[in-house]
């Protein structure tokens, strides 16, 4: 099993030691990267608002994208209005 989001651009949890944890993206190894995807977040809700923002569902690994919509039913996929 590699740590890349082979099936499409997906969010992980990062330790950031002392029981801290941030979300950030995982990208698939062929693709390019967004730079507005390229951070951490604090909240699992803003990685996911943030990947529906700038990124189309077809790009977004299946489990990924369905936690999206469930947790931001609000938030539009990139290029929708």
């Amino acid at each position: 099993m590699t740590s890349h989001a082979e099936q499409g651009i997906k969010v992980t949890l990062v330790s950031l030691g002392k029981g801290e944890v941030a979300w950030k993206v995982d990208f698939p190894p062929v693709g390019r990267k967004d730079p507005q995807l390229t951070g951490q977040w604090k909240s699992l809700d803003q990685a996911l608002e943030m990947i529906k923002k700038v990124s189309s569902r077809e790009l977004v690994d299946d489990a990924t994208a369905q936690l999206a919509d469930e947790r931001c039913p609000d938030s539009p996929w990139g290029g929708e209005n």
